[in-house]
């Protein structure tokens, strides 16, 4: 069973990021709240600069969250599938205890959480990068390939493990270091290492992690950006000193009202992968 996850002071600064990134429905900037005295930047003019305020943790409680395990690919077969539980102690806020389960892939290598009642997938790539999602039920899935990119209601998690053109292609828009190295990396071939995308702000949460939004209208980093709600997201990057170290992101795009489900969603996920 997973450990609960405590929010910190650190992670109570993500909390109020989401709580005050409710641009409204239609509108095309957003603001962002960042813990006192953090800075924080923007990608393009004419975003709004974020404020800065002191972090108010939410009353939490410990409770047995139900797991969803979700129909789930694979790049190469496994050998065996896990017995997962049907629940999981996680440490949430009280308000939202009823309203959210925790969902995860066949092996339980990722989990999220996500409004109950929602329906679900998850892949596994053979380069070991994985991705799972969670939507609402009869909404198209958001990580199905085609021509039309989902922009409805979805929390996405993912993470690169060795792909590296994957992992850059998250982290290079959010992270100098990143963008430095795949320019390195990928001599002569810019486009393997996007750059910032207009509209979309950033504030640095922790050590190789910063949080993101994607406001209504506006593409950017986030699974789901574009359409008609906030696309609230955190990412991770840490390069290693031997070896590989995958980058971790996961996006909760969800109607206003909603947002502290997305803060919820997002702390957890920091606290589970934040430091990988």
């Amino acid at each position: 069973m997973r450990r609960s996850i405590v929010i910190s002071t650190a992670l109570a600064a993500l909390c109020l990021l989401l709580a005050a990134c409710g641009a409204t429905a239609g509108s095309t900037t957003g603001s962002t709240r960042v813990r006192s005295g953090a800075t924080a930047t923007t990608a393009a003019p004419g975003t709004t600069t974020p404020t800065t305020s002191a972090p108010v943790a939410a009353a939490t409680v410990s409770a047995a969250l139900p797991q969803v395990v979700c129909p789930t690919t694979y790049g190469v077969q496994p050998t065996t599938t896990p017995s997962l539980p049907s629940t999981v102690s996680e440490s949430i806020a009280t308000s939202l205890v009823s309203q959210i389960a925790v969902y995860t892939d066949a092996q339980g290598q990722m989990q999220i959480l996500a409004p109950t009642g929602w329906a679900c997938s998850a892949s596994i790539g053979a380069d070991g990068s994985s991705e799972l999602a969670a939507f609402p039920q009869g909404q198209t899935n958001p990580t199905t390939s085609g021509a039309t990119r989902d922009t409805g209601e979805q929390v996405v998690g993912g993470q690169a493990s060795a792909c590296a053109s994957c992992n850059y292609a998250q982290t290079t828009p959010l992270f100098t270091a990143a963008a430095d190295q795949c320019a390195i990396d990928d001599a002569g071939q810019p486009s393997l290492c996007p750059g910032p995308y207009p509209g979309e702000a950033v504030d640095p949460i922790g050590n190789g992690v910063v949080g993101f939004l994607d406001p209504p209208g506006v593409r950017g980093s986030g699974a789901g950006s574009g359409g008609a709600y906030p696309a609230n997201g955190v990412v991770t990057y840490h390069p290693a000193t031997s070896g590989y170290q995958p980058s971790y992101i996961e996006t909760c795009t969800l109607p206003d009202s909603q947002h502290s489900l997305c803060t919820a969603a997002l702390d957890n996920f920091v606290g589970s992968y934040g430091t990988r």
